[in-house]
């Protein structure tokens, strides 16, 4: 066991020798030429044997190199060596030198001491006998001083008081109250007792007289309060006293603020907007603060910033407010052991009724101004000015614990909030009204021709409806982002859940973006009831409608979410019943467009019908001028309508529809019955008459059109060739009468059907035309069809 352990010792000495270099050896250390083992002659024959010429020069001059930086160092070793022993020898002499004399002061300091030693044992005992003698002495000088002050307290104390330096006074008197109670029984301090008394109670009146005045500061009213309760004032009556007189000046602050308000609020409404609106003039119940004396500053008065007129509450009353909290809280809701009153629980209703009725107060003043600042859709330095208002009533209600004046301040920001988001909704309704204006008198106003007038009327409704849109758009972009300063995260109103709730959701979204896609799907669709519309305005409301139901509707609405940060959507108005009323009023526009066009066309070919002697009208030469009419109408419409709306799906034209005619028409000599041919087969004229009916009443006339340009041109041909059947059937035709009829109606066949969507719906309606015109023609006998194209040819 000992072999073993002298082992390991010798294993461990050993390794830590090699590692501060002082044992192990290496069958290389005669090579080293660091090595204490290091042999010259084994060296040099070994590197002699083992280097090439060019290897034992660099060997050399390595050698010589790594000699002169060796005794280089050496050098400089032995120099700052040098240096320090001759700094080290003159510190040895100087201190010698200094010894010699410092020998000499010791000496002369230890004589010193003696002699001091000796004087106070001989003063020591020279004293012994008389040291009683001197502290009794010193006793009664004591006791004579504080006499003295007893006898001269009632004196300073009235001098205090007309200096009304108080705080002395009352010190003064507490520092002896304990002396005089003590010791009132002795007649020689019953007088002086009594003396201090009457001062005492002169002081208390003095101060009670300080804290009447209404001039005093908060501070003044406190200190005064203060005193009083040191001189032994009960504290429940100067409670009262207390926010009595500071009720008169705090009032009067809000009496000043009231009338600033209201001096302020008219001047700034005077001012232009940005939204052309005016603010709420609705003042509140604050403006019973202003007294009569302070009328004539309303007129004054310069107007004064919403963020200047905050500071003045917060340097005023806010800053009052919170020195009376303070002052109060400090003097009578002390605990017992502090020195407090037992009763401190009806203490603090008393200052929590007082608070609450005064920042109620605060608070209408302050929505006063708010009322009265213009809208001007910047909305920074009032949203910054609401922040310092709400913090600062906040920081009341951590001061004053079981309140929350912060529900009373976010109330006031609330109803800021929703007069900003409905005085946006009035200026989007404005714009809107306003570009609505524009577009009607743009429309109305008169246009030179040019060569490409189709082409310009094309651009030129397109720009109006890109402006209108476009303009929509920014409109409602801008007034959410103005908006969104009420929601910086830098507001500390702003990270209250209620607050985003009821302005994100309620105000800002529901009651500004999508009551004003509300109030414009109304708007467009009152436009459409209106006797004097313009059928080219509702064409291009109705575009419109389309255009913000196809995506608008839904870019605005993610824009307002992503920048409200709205991430549950529930309770909140769902895309689709927006775009689903906008698509509505889209569709009723574009009906109505259809009807009007319609009804001016029909009414042109009623005319047409009405004035013209059908019996007494000679052969037919030419195409009536009112067919030429309808046909430049409505390329008109079709130019307008293509110019918004796409072409949509049209039915391939028959191969012989060109060529579809009446053959021959015959009626017996009574006229009860008459046969004409439809097809090359004969067939009875009442049974073509009928199944032409039946085939027409399946046609509906007025059913909702397609967002297309084939199915709108579709909807006004049904109704204006409607009215033209209608018009026949209720005239008397001679023969040239209905051969004239067959002229117009081939005409209007041969260019209309580029025009409807379906070519056979045009024929029915065109063949019943005719069909009608023979029922009530007095010689009916159809013009040949050569004939017919020549004459419609020639037109």
């Amino acid at each position: 066991m000992m072999e073993a352990e002298s082992k390991k010792e010798r294993k461990r000495r050993t390794e830590l020798l090699k590692f501060y270099g002082g044992g192990g050896e290496d069958v290389n250390t005669p090579y080293d030429i660091n090595s204490k083992h290091f042999n010259l002659d084994m060296y040099v024959q070994k590197t002699i044997k083992e280097s090439s010429l060019k290897q034992l020069l660099e060997t050399e001059a390595k050698l010589v190199g790594e000699v002169q930086s060796l005794d280089s160092d050496c050098q400089t070793l032995v120099y700052d060596h040098y240096d320090k022993f001759i700094a080290a020898a003159d510190i040895v002499r100087k201190m010698k030198e200094g010894s010699v004399s410092m020998e000499g002061q010791i000496t002369r300091l230890q004589e010193n001491m003696a002699g001091i030693t000796s004087s106070s044992t001989t003063i020591t005992e020279a004293l012994q006998e008389r040291r009683a003698d001197l502290g009794r002495l010193l006793g009664v000088h004591g006791t004579l001083k504080k006499l003295e002050f007893l006898f001269h307290l009632p004196h300073k104390i009235d001098e205090c008081i007309a200096d009304k330096n108080f705080s002395e006074g009352v010190v003064s008197y507490v520092e002896t109250a304990e002396v005089l109670h003590r010791y009132r029984h002795l007649p020689s301090f019953t007088a002086i007792h009594q003396d201090c008394q009457a001062a005492v109670s002169r002081l208390n009146t003095a101060l009670k007289n300080q804290l009447a005045l209404k001039e005093g500061s908060a501070r003044e009213l406190t200190e005064s309060v203060d005193l009083l309760l040191q001189l032994g004032e009960p504290a429940e009556g100067l409670c009262d006293d207390f926010l009595a007189h500071a009720r008169t000046k705090l009032e009067e602050d809000l009496a000043n603020l009231a009338s600033l308000a209201q001096a302020t609020a008219p001047a700034l409404q005077t001012l232009p907007t940005d939204s052309g609106q005016q603010p709420d003039s609705t003042t509140t119940s604050a403006t019973t603060l202003q007294t009569p004396t302070e009328d004539h500053t309303s007129t004054q008065t310069p107007p004064m910033d919403i963020l200047e007129f905050v500071d003045r509450c917060h340097e005023t009353f806010v800053g009052n407010l919170w020195i009376v909290i303070s002052s109060y809280k400090e003097m009578f809701l002390r605990s017992p052991e502090e020195g407090g009153s037992v009763c401190t629980g009806i203490a603090v209703d008393k200052l929590r009724v007082f608070v609450g009725e005064l920042v109620e107060q605060y608070v209408a003043v302050v929505g006063v101004r708010v009322a009265g600042e213009p809208d001007t859709a910047h909305y920074g330095p009032l949203t910054t000015a609401l922040d310092k208002f709400h913090r600062r009533l906040h920081a009341i209600t951590q001061l004053l614990p079981n309140t929350n004046f912060g529900e009373v301040a976010l109330g006031l920001v609330l109803e800021a909030g929703e007069a900003r988001c409905q005085a946006s909704l009035n200026a989007l309704k404005a714009g809107l009204t306003a570009s609505l204006a524009d577009v009607r008198h743009a429309l109305a106003a008169p246009r030179h021709p040019t060569q490409d007038g189709a082409d310009a009327a094309t651009r030129h409704l397109n720009e109006h409806l890109t402006r209108l849109v476009a303009a929509t758009a920014a409109a409602i972009k801008d007034r959410v982002t103005a908006l969104q300063a009420f929601t910086q995260p830098k507001h500390t109103f702003a990270v209250v859940a209620e607050f985003r709730r009821r302005y994100c959701r309620e105000l800002v979204r529901e009651g500004v973006v999508v009551a004003f896609f509300l109030h414009l799907t109304t708007t467009v669709l009152d436009l459409a009831h209106r006797k004097d519309k313009d059928p080219v305005l509702l064409l291009l409301l109705s575009r419109m409608c389309l255009d913000l139901h196809t995506s608008t509707v839904h870019y605005l609405l993610s824009h307002c979410d992503e920048q409200l940060q709205l991430e549950d959507k529930a309770g909140l108005t769902p895309l689709s019943t927006i775009t689903a009323g906008m698509r509505d009023a889209g569709q009723a526009l574009l009906n109505q467009y259809v009807h009007t066009q319609g009804a001016n066309i029909s009414q042109m070919l009623r005319r047409s019908v009405e004035v013209k002697d059908w019996l007494g009208c000679g052969e037919p030469r030419s195409v009536r001028r009112v067919m030429r009419t309808v046909l430049d109408d409505l390329s008109t419409i079709d130019t307008q309508v293509g110019a918004l709306y796409e072409d949509g799906s049209q039915r391939d034209r028959s191969s012989d529809s060109s060529r579809r005619t009446y053959h021959s028409l015959s009626v017996s000599r009574g006229g009860a019955r008459s046969a004409w041919s439809y097809t090359p087969s004969q067939l009875d004229n009442s049974l073509v008459a009928n199944l032409n009916k039946l085939w027409s009443e399946r046609i509906e006339i007025f059913a909702p059109v397609e967002f297309t340009r084939v199915s709108i041109l579709t909807g006004i041909v049904k109704i204006s060739l409607k009215t033209l059947l209608e018009s026949v059937r209720l005239r008397t035709l001679s023969r040239f009468g209905l051969q004239q009829v067959q002229v117009d109606v081939h005409f209007l066949r041969t260019f209309l059907w580029s025009y409807v969507a379906d070519e056979q719906v045009l024929n029915v309606l065109l063949d019943e035309v005719v069909t009608s015109a023979s029922v009530r023609c007095c010689d009916p006998e159809l013009m040949e069809q050569r004939v017919v194209e020549f004459i419609c040819e020639q037109s």
